[in-house]
């Protein structure tokens, strides 16, 4: 196999991914600045985008111990009592932006060097059946918060991100 070859599971999977990761790229775009902290109690539309990338990063690990949840954002959870002053302006535009893009490169990179074989094997998230199981499973855990960002989106009234 050459370098610029990709195996069939990784190949459909970098679509895949690909193809939903535009999705919520265009509904971060698409929400306009004074609705980007709206939503019903912790979630609000910048804290769903913001967890569906989090939820990616920590399912491209190996270990599920190793992730400290709101790190990218400087954020304890330990140590937050209101959300709302103390965690959502840190979730500005453009650190969910950027991240979106760290994250989404990584899980594009990953996908694309990994053998089709070593989907088969099981890693440190012992409660699926296979690697491959865990992505089919982030699959579409973010494809239910892109359809929640895009409900929000009609609900206020304007168009919904155009499904990749």
């Amino acid at each position: 196999m050459s370098a610029k070859e990709i195996e069939p599971i990784s190949k459909a999977l970098v679509n895949q991914f690909t193809s939903v990761w535009k999705t919520l790229q265009a509904a971060i775009k698409k929400v306009p600045d004074e609705r980007w902290h709206d939503g019903v109690g912790q979630w609000c539309y910048s804290q769903t985008a913001f967890h569906i990338i989090e939820t990616a990063q920590f399912y491209l690990g190996s270990d599920p111990d190793e992730m400290i949840w709101g790190a990218r954002a400087g954020i304890n959870w330990n140590d937050v009592d209101d959300i709302k002053k103390e965690v959502l302006p840190k979730l500005t535009k453009e650190l969910v932006n950027s991240y979106l893009l760290e994250i989404g490169k990584l899980l594009a990179d990953t996908m694309r060097i990994v053998p089709d074989d070593e989907f088969h094997k099981i890693d440190g998230f012992h409660w699926f059946s296979s690697i491959l199981e865990k992505l089919i499973y982030l699959l579409r855990h973010t494809n239910y918060h892109v359809g929640e960002l895009n409900r929000a989106l009609r609900e206020w009234g304007l168009a919904p991100a155009r499904w990749g």
